[in-house]
């Protein structure tokens, strides 16, 4: 007899599509309504609200949504810096007047092309400036998966464990892209058990969204002071993944 499987029973709810836990990357599957669609995983599941949630929160989906998320963020810094590159070369001086009549269509300098060219250029000399630039020892990036934006002006206290106690290092606020590196100089720096702990409470009340975890605490060990520990946070309501990222 086949195996009876709760789950292969269960439908979509295109309600789901507008849950803080699943918005912005949970869709219907065509013709099959025993099955949901992961947009960030390229994958598809069974329709069940729980396993949806554990697939969620697993490793994988946590560190491509943090990818897709930076590859938005940088799109959106490319098309920026093009914008003001084109505005830049409108010179005070530069009659547009007088180029229009005097010159045709064809003639007229193609500004978009001239502005992603710089935007090549400049995204170039970024680059190697910042590979120039050593990494600090510690540094967070905090998600909100349920909005797909990062969280800013965030709280982050990091404590190091001396003595059988937490000892408190220093605290550092998120910035706008919800990055946050400044707990710990080189010098500072000594092998250890260290722990971040984030205010997640005051966020969600700020969004005035219902949340299950007042804070989030991540225990980690550092044997080599001498390596860069990324600890990203991906915020849900009612839940939360992280892993040690690069």
């Amino acid at each position: 007899m086949p195996k009876n499987d709760s789950k292969s029973k269960q439908s979509y709810r295109t309600a789901w599509e507008s849950l803080p836990d699943f918005k912005g990357w949970l869709r219907a599957v065509p013709e099959n309504p025993t099955r949901a669609f992961c947009k960030i995983c390229n994958k598809t599941l069974y329709a069940h609200r729980l396993g949806l949630l554990h697939h969620m929160s697993t490793r994988k989906h946590t560190k491509k949504a943090e990818i897709q998320f930076t590859q938005n963020e940088q799109n959106k810094s490319m098309e920026e810096a093009q914008c003001n590159s084109g505005i830049e070369l409108m010179h005070p001086g530069f009659n547009t007047e007088t180029t229009v009549i005097n010159s045709s269509m064809e003639e007229a300098p193609n500004l978009c092309n001239d502005s992603l060219a710089n935007s090549t250029q400049l995204e170039s000399t970024v680059d190697k400036v910042t590979k120039s630039i050593s990494l600090p020892p510690i540094s967070t990036h905090v998600l909100d998966s349920s909005r797909g934006t990062p969280v800013p002006n965030l709280r982050v206290s990091l404590y190091k464990l001396i003595n059988s106690g937490w000892t408190l290092i220093r605290e550092c606020v998120t910035n706008p892209l919800g990055r946050c590196n400044e707990f710990i100089s080189k010098e500072e720096f000594k092998p250890g058990r260290f722990k971040l702990h984030f205010d997640v409470d005051r966020y969600f009340e700020l969004q005035k969204q219902d949340y299950f975890f007042p804070f989030v605490e991540i225990v980690f060990d550092v044997r080599s002071p001498l390596e860069h520990y990324h600890v990203p946070l991906i915020l849900s309501p009612f839940g939360y993944s992280t892993y040690r990222g690069s």
